[in-house]
């Protein structure tokens, strides 16, 4: 997954650079990309899913590092890269906030993305409450990943996901109260970074930071 209206411009930033590093790229390779990190290999890599389809693949077997990205330090110097890439893999990974500490260290410059928070508490389905009475409950969000992600500025802010979204119905947006499908925009979040930025785990447990953040996603989106 990635912004498509975002593609133009990540290709050609990336193909001006010398060094590029695409973090977590084996599922969906980043051709313009002179290196990879990721615990899959080059040779499985599922060039059927390239970001890029009709980009030459500039990274090989020879740039292709295996390796734990929650694992620091990555086997790079500082500042190795003109520009790094890490998209929709930050929701998923056990601590993101490793990998954001060494991307902005390897990396001088870069872009990330991740769903949106509002995206990971709505409900795509139609007829939401129907399909949830006759025991077919519609999945709320991505239910295997393990964050929600806000940014504001150069900061990330990492909220883990609990199981008390498909608990409540103050916690989650249904298709039925949104009125529409979520567009591209309103579902992804993406940084570009220029230097540096930071990230932080963010505690919330408490249920009424929940509501209130539902309450206000949704104003957002009909507004």
């Amino acid at each position: 997954m990635i912004l498509y209206s975002n593609l133009p411009r990540l290709i050609e930033r990336a193909k001006a650079c010398d060094s590029v590093l695409d973090v977590g790229g084996w599922h969906n390779p980043f051709g313009p990309a002179t290196h990879v990190i990721d615990l899959g290999s080059h040779a499985t890599r599922q060039t059927a899913d390239s970001l890029t389809p009709a980009e030459p693949e500039r990274f090989s077997a020879e740039t292709w590092t295996i390796h734990d990205v929650c694992a620091p330090p990555w086997p790079f110097e500082d500042n190795r890269f003109d520009f790094a890439i890490c998209s929709h893999l930050l929701e998923d990974v056990r601590d993101p906030i490793a990998v954001c500490r060494e991307l902005s260290r390897v990396a001088k410059a870069g872009y990330i993305e991740v769903p949106s928070r509002a995206r990971e508490i709505f409900a795509k389905a139609r007829f939401f409450r129907l399909r949830a009475a006759l025991g077919r409950m519609p999945e709320i969000g991505f239910y295997h990943h393990r964050w929600m992600v806000e940014g504001e500025g150069s900061r990330l802010r990492f909220f883990r996901k609990s199981h008390q979204l498909a608990m409540d119905s103050d916690f989650f947006i249904t298709r039925g109260e949104l009125g529409r499908k979520m567009a591209e925009d309103e579902s992804g979040l993406c940084l570009w970074w220029e230097g540096d930025f930071t990230a932080e785990e963010v505690y919330e447990v408490e249920d009424e930071g929940l509501r209130a953040f539902k309450r206000g996603a949704l104003a957002r989106l009909k507004g």
